[in-house]
């Protein structure tokens, strides 16, 4: 089964969401594209093996659960596309955390904003709107964190300006949720004359509909 599923999802033209659906029916094919993501070496196979799992923990990801080891493992992998991985399936996983581990890795998750990649720092704040979304209790802890990205990270003062602009798309749907508000508007306003066209964007959009 493994060599045969190996040649199918290496096709460039492979059926992502067939896969998936397999995925949640299959535990044993589940097992097997996990492994696949986790531990093979050729990119298109690891690369196709997320975006099925990826898929299908969106559906079902309770399924998935099981494997919220391995997949926090993936946040200190050396290769920025498993890392990138991590960020995206633990935040999928978030709806099924009963057991609430995701407050046990908090800190290594938003370690990334300051990942040697860019494109990482920017996947981990996009995937925190799915944790904001199941994890409301931890809001408050979140929100300190992106407020405090200029110290957090040590990337250029362009490509923090790129991390503010997805900061500030999260302030602005989430602002409802957020208790202590008056930190976040202050934040939001400070970037009226951001460098980045983006970023300015989006702080005039907040500032339009919050102020």
């Amino acid at each position: 089964m493994t060599r045969d599923l190996i040649t199918k999802i290496s096709d460039k033209d492979v059926n992502i969401d067939e896969l998936a659906e397999k995925t949640i029916t299959d535990p044993e094919m589940r097992d097997k594209i996990v492994g696949l993501m986790l531990n093979h070496q050729h990119i298109i196979v690891y690369y196709h093996s997320f975006y099925i799992i990826c898929r299908a923990s969106q559906i079902k990801p309770e399924l998935f659960y099981p494997y919220w080891d391995d997949f926090t493992s993936l946040l200190n992998h050396p290769n920025s596309y498993h890392r990138n991985f991590a960020l995206a399936l633990l935040a999928n996983l978030t709806p099924a955390d009963n057991e609430n581990r995701f407050q046990s890795i908090l800190n290594d998750y938003f370690l990334c904003l300051n990942d040697e990649k860019i494109m990482t720092a920017c996947k981990c704040i996009k995937n925190t709107a799915k944790i904001l979304e199941s994890k409301t209790e931890l809001t408050d802890e979140i929100i300190d964190i992106l407020l405090d990205v200029d110290n957090r990270s040590d990337f250029s003062l362009k490509q923090k300006a790129l991390l503010k602009s997805y900061i500030i798309e999260l302030f602005y749907k989430f602002y409802g949720q957020i208790i202590d508000q008056k930190p976040v508007a202050e934040f939001v306003k400070g970037e009226l004359d951001n460098i980045s066209p983006k970023t300015r964007k989006i702080t005039r959009k907040f500032l339009d509909k919050y102020s």
